[in-house]
């Protein structure tokens, strides 16, 4: 290549460069415009007037800076001084990118500003953290202008020598760790801006010898051929960041898939954008998020999905902000893409009402977010089995951390899972608000099955039979269903829809159920509105409890059913499992609404005579592994005896989590208990609670536990399993465990029932071991039929001060202490 073309390879990049810096101001308010125009000048001086105090040995200046008309203007704006030239004989950084949707089709009010950092490679780890810390410093000034910044550090060889040094982040929640890597620098070559520094040699044919003849140029890769094995792991990524914003996720995991099924001779949208640069069209047409939809879009056709297509649309339009129902004339003339999506709308032959729901996104109630979620999950769960058929037919990459795999496996089977008990919670989207003034339940017999409507219920005459067919005459669909009352109220309250204000109803119930509902709905929402921080550390290793709530006669109450003289001779010395001379149990029923440290709400309920005792067998294991902060809650719905039931229900969980505590592996301790007229034993050992009914009734009291020498249990044939490795087993999840010897690897795995198997290899190590496994469990069709995404957990025996010690598997400790 000669300096000639390489020079006007530039002058062409610039020349895009400017025109998006021209679309990015003018979107933005006169607010944002200064904030934009700000950020290079932010990183390349240390003598700023943010809050915080920035260290001045932290390394700044951005090579070629020139501090332009449009960052002094903003200084002024934002009463920021202008400090003096910087002293510094090497620059920090080659240069400062903004990417990702800024200045295209997708950018709207809301949207994030993701900047790169190309730093100098010779920098140091200790210089590194003092940058770090002044972005920290600089986004939360950003943020007080509800201005959202991100920054992300970027070595020059970041792409091209990955493993030559130490600085590729790990996943985390804004960082997509080793699941991705051409396909993010590809993303980037189409979809940057230059605001500082060198300008990106971003062109199909560009080489690093560019950079020899040009030392205005950076070359980070080429991306021309992207490699086949990196398709799943980026859909996995891509699909993560679905969990906060699908409609954005669709679009990226389809042009995945639009890719893969160009395959090898994929032609990217980096290619397109740079053959409109050659052929001088600079026009609306030559817009990155405009050629991805218009990518999806052929696609899709070409596949007769009119389904997906249709969705896609949608969510194309609802990305970009624009809402062509309600346009004033300054938006009209400023805003370069109405225009085109106009003319995109007419050409779908979208109706005027479809346009004015879409442009109402920000009020849409419950129900429409929850049908808009089912259709985007839905269709990103087809886009990632097609991508799993493409990659099952190449290996993993390489660069795939199998740790990180996991990690994201383990979030997203918690969103997709179908498991009924699961509490969902739903993504608003842009709702501004789900909060409703009425809720209405109603019981289907037939089906077993509650249903929840956003409508006030109208009590119709009492001669009217009430019958199960009375759930069509409401004028909605529900809008959720379970199979017990507490889960609906339970995911009302996590979802917003249930406040203190709300007022419900259920058919065919009277006064009393309303109360009972608004009284458990304001129980609940200071236990659910208040959840501890997921860090990697808890999904890496075997779930929790970190809030139990036992919820007591929401369906019936025995206590209706007592008289004044009852409760005064009873009152003081009540056994609520044992009431009065006739013995009766004031609990009908009990349901337990639970979140364990992976961040999963639960919801189960148990009836019967024995339903307190199968509530605390199914959470007593656990329990064990809960620590002292664990909030544990009671809430009692019964009408009479509230406190009796609370200090007694609150005792005994207390006092069963303490005997889960102190048992071991060689001993089960007994703790007798009278339900009614009988007497159980509550047996509790390393496994668990189980409970018997006594033949006898023994005049024994309740707070009396006797310690048995031996578990109640059958003889353990795996005699050869590690202790240790009982504490961390756990139902619901396939667990393995291994341990290197000299020549021998020991791997003992655990199912999800908590069968245990021990396995031995000659020859293996871990390493290679787990990334079989992981490939097998991805890609073997033997296992399609399992849940989706539920990866199996993997964990290392070392030796630590001679005791043998169980270690998530491949994460570091300050990994572990990150949010995820």
């Amino acid at each position: 290549m000669t300096d000639k073309t390489a020079y006007y390879q530039k002058d062409l990049a610039e020349k895009l460069n400017n025109i998006r810096l021209t679309r990015v101001t003018n979107v933005l308010p006169d607010l944002q415009q200064h904030l934009f125009h700000i950020i290079p000048f932010l990183i390349h001086h240390n003598q700023i007037d943010v809050s915080g105090i920035i260290d001045p040995n932290t390394p700044c200046g951005v090579h070629g800076f020139d501090l332009s008309d449009a960052m002094i203007a903003a200084c002024d704006a934002l009463c920021l001084s202008v400090p003096s030239a910087i002293d510094s004989s090497v620059d920090a950084f080659e240069g400062i990118y903004a990417m990702g949707s800024t200045a295209s089709f997708g950018q709207n009010p809301q949207s994030d500003f993701d900047i790169w950092l190309v730093y100098n490679s010779k920098l140091t780890q200790a210089q590194l953290k003092l940058i770090e810390y002044k972005n920290k410093l600089i986004s939360d000034w950003f943020a007080g202008f509800e201005f959202e910044v991100n920054f992300y550090l970027v070595h020059p060889m970041q792409f091209r020598e990955c493993s030559a040094f130490d600085n590729c982040q790990p996943v985390g929640l804004e960082h997509s760790g080793s699941s991705q890597h051409w396909l993010l620098l590809e993303e980037f070559y189409r979809s940057h801006i230059r605001l500082a520094g060198k300008t990106v040699a971003w062109w199909p044919d560009a080489q690093s010898q560019d950079t020899q003849s040009n030392a205005n140029l950076l070359y980070l890769g080429n991306v021309n051929s992207l490699p086949a094995a990196e398709y799943f792991g980026a859909s996995l990524w891509q699909l993560y960041k679905g969990l906060n914003k699908p409609h954005k996720a669709l679009l990226k995991v389809l042009l995945l898939e639009t890719y893969a099924s160009e395959y090898p001779h994929t032609r990217l949208i980096t290619q397109q954008l740079w053959q409109y640069c050659l052929d001088q069209d600079f026009s609306v047409a030559n817009d990155a998020y405009l050629l991805l939809y218009q990518r999806i879009e052929t696609y899709l056709i070409a596949q007769g999905d009119d389904n997906r297509l249709e969705i896609v649309r949608r969510c194309f339009y609802l990305k970009s902000g624009i809402t062509l129902s309600s346009l004033s004339p300054t938006n009209s003339a400023t805003d370069w893409r109405v225009e085109k999506m106009a003319s995109l709308v007419k050409q779908w032959g979208w109706s005027h009402e479809l346009i004015t729901t879409l442009d109402n996104s920000p009020y849409w109630h419950a129900g429409q977010l929850k049908w808009f979620n089912q259709q985007l999950s839905e269709l990103l769960l087809v886009s990632y089995k097609n991508l799993l058929k493409f990659a099952s037919k190449q290996t993993l990459s390489e660069r795939m951390r199998v740790e990180e795999l996991g990690l994201l496996a383990r979030k997203l089977h918690t969103y997709f899972s179908d498991d009924d008990h699961l509490i969902q919670p739903l993504n608003r989207l842009w709702s501004l608000s789900t909060a409703e003034k009425s809720l209405t339940i109603f019981h289907c017999k037939q089906a077993s099955r509650f249903y929840l409507y956003r409508q006030t219920y109208v009590e119709q005459d009492p001669s009217q039979a009430v019958t199960d067919n009375q759930g069509h005459e409401f004028d909605n669909d529900p809008i959720h269903e379970a199979d017990n009352i507490c889960s609906l109220v339970a995911w009302s309250v996590l979802n917003g829809l249930a406040t203190t204000d709300t007022k419900w109803f259920q058919v065919g119930r009277g006064k009393r159920r309303t109360d009972k509902l608004s009284y458990l709905t304001r129980k609940l929402i200071p236990i659910m509105h208040n959840v501890p921080t997921v860090y990697k550390r808890d999904l890496c290793e075997p779930w929790c409890y970190q809030k139990i709530v036992l919820i007591t006669n929401m369906d019936k109450d025995p206590t209706t059913q007592l008289n004044e003289q009852e409760l005064m001779l009873e009152h003081i010395n009540a056994n609520i499992l044992s009431f009065g001379q006739k013995k009766i149990s004031m609990l009908s029923s009990v349901a337990v609404v639970c979140l364990n440290s992976w961040g999963e709400w639960q919801s189960h309920r148990f009836n019967g005579n024995t339903a307190l005792l199968e509530a605390i067998s199914f959470i007593i294991l656990g329990l064990k592994r809960s620590n002292d902060q664990v909030d544990l809650s009671i809430i009692s719905c019964s009408s009479k005896l509230k406190q009796p039931i609370f200090n007694q229900l609150k005792t005994l969980l207390l006092r069963c989590y303490g005997l889960m505590k102190k048992v071991n592996q060689s001993n089960t301790l007994m703790h007798p208990i009278i339900m009614g007229d009988q007497q159980y034993s509550m047996y509790f050992n390393a496994l668990g609670m189980m409970y018997r009914k006594t033949d006898v009734v023994a005049q024994v009291r309740n707070d009396h536990t006797h310690e048995l020498p031996l578990p109640y249990t059958v003889d353990d044939t795996n005699v050869n399993v590690p202790s240790v490795i009982r504490k961390f087993i756990v139902m619901d999840a396939k667990q393995y465990f291994v341990r290197q010897r000299k020549q021998v690897l020991d791997v003992f795995i655990a199912d999800e029932k908590n069968q245990l198997e021990h396995l031995q290899y000659q020859h293996t190590s871990i390493n290679d071991f787990v990334a079989k496994e992981s490939h097998l469990y991805v890609f073997d069709e033997q296992k399609q039929h399992r849940p989706v995404f539920n990866m199996p957990q993997f964990f290392q025996l070392v030796h630590i001060e001679g005791k043998l010690t169980v270690m998530p598997f491949g994460l570091s400790v300050d990994e572990m202490g990150s949010a995820f």
